[in-house]
């Protein structure tokens, strides 16, 4: 099943665990995938969960997307530079070129990435 199309131009997606609480998160289009952190707030979820998400202005409002998806762990170097910088445009990744791909690997190394698999 594709991405529901506002997915191209929002950037924050509420995830909810059956049973649980929504929790709102950054997010990236990757290709056909809406990527995002899976740890924090969504450590606890684990791989293979199904899960309803619903997309959002950045700002708050109504949804303009609602959709049920699974929740899939993915292996860090299968997930774009651009989309991993994007997951990090609120983050100082350094003040030069080296400084910032040193933090990028860092990234990619210590936190969960995952796919919310329509």
């Amino acid at each position: 099943m594709p991405l529901p199309a506002a997915a191209g131009s929002h950037h924050t997606v509420w995830v909810n665990q059956p049973g649980g609480v929504a929790h709102p998160v950054l997010y990236a289009v990757d290709g056909d995938r809406l990527v995002c952190f899976g740890d924090g707030d969504l450590a606890s979820v684990p791989d293979g969960a199904r899960v309803s998400a619903s997309i959002h202005e950045i700002a708050g409002g109504p949804a303009v997307a609602n959709f049920g998806a699974s929740f899939r762990q993915v292996t860090p170097a299968s997930i774009s530079a651009d989309a991993l910088l994007e997951l990090l445009a609120h983050v100082a990744l350094g003040r030069s070129l080296d400084e910032v791909e040193t933090h990028l690997a860092e990234q990619r190394a210590e936190r969960r990435i995952i796919e919310l698999v329509p």
